[in-house]
């Protein structure tokens, strides 16, 4: 599988290709959907879903993103779904897997590099992609087990910006993906979107909470004289958490 959040990343590009290299043999644009039979929506079963996703943030974003990966799970009939994330805390460089169901649950918190994998590909392309095999152009997934047969990849944005992808996977020939999938997974993409933009807003707040908590009043001093600069709006905020202690 690739490796471990903590352990170091090697690749060498130039003997296996770069993510804009059109020799890609494992990526393919979405139009290779529309060549295969598609299923019927079923309309009901997706409607039930997005509902519950709906209910499940609004009432806490405690275990969203992998209600998220096991929706996708059910809805597409997958053998595996996950989302692949950027974080902030390696500067983007890794995309993690934060959120994973099916018969790769075992490689949660795994991740791919961000300029050498299937989900690169997809948001230097900046569309939904077919992969199939990727271990031919990235061989790090020759590890994982059981191999990919067939996926489809969805980028999802938050301010106009590619975050993450939000996929699903199939580990035999017996079930390849068709554009039903595509559609559902769209609108699901569009559910990751919201739930990540939501869950980083909540880590801002732990994070200044914290600060505040743990800071002394000489720390409070000098963070009101730095905040002065920004007007009382931004004083008087800071103050009103602080009073909540």
């Amino acid at each position: 599988m690739s490796q471990r959040d903590n352990e170091p990343q090697e690749r060498n590009a130039s003997s296996e290709g770069t993510l804009n290299s059109p020799e890609l043999r494992s990526m393919l644009s979405t139009a290779e959907l529309g060549r295969r039979p598609s299923r019927a929506p079923d309309y009901a079963a997706e409607n039930q879903a997005l509902i519950a996703l709906t209910r499940a943030m609004a009432g806490s974003t405690e275990g969203i993103l992998q209600k998220l990966a096991e929706t996708a799970l059910t809805l597409c009939r997958a053998h595996s779904a996950g989302l692949s994330l950027l974080e902030e805390g390696d500067q983007k460089k890794r995309f993690h897997w934060r959120a994973i169901a099916g018969q790769w649950a075992s490689h949660l918190n795994e991740g791919t590099p961000r300029e050498f994998g299937p989900c690169g590909t997809v948001l230097d392309r900046n569309a939904a992609q077919v992969c199939s095999h990727p271990e031919v152009d990235f061989p790090y997934f020759g590890e994982v087990k059981p191999l990919l047969e067939d996926g489809l990849l969805i980028p999802f944005y938050i301010k106009g910006q590619a975050v993450g992808t939000i996929w699903v996977v199939s580990h035999d020939d017996r079930h390849r993906f068709d554009s039903e999938d595509l559609r559902v997974m769209t609108n699901l993409g569009t559910f990751a979107a919201a739930a990540y933009q939501t869950l980083l807003s909540l880590n801002v707040t732990q994070q200044l909470a914290s600060i505040v908590e743990n800071s002394d009043d000489a720390i409070l001093s000098r963070t009101l004289m730095a905040l002065s600069a920004f007007g009382t709006g931004a004083r008087n905020g800071f103050l009103a958490i602080r009073l909540k202690r």
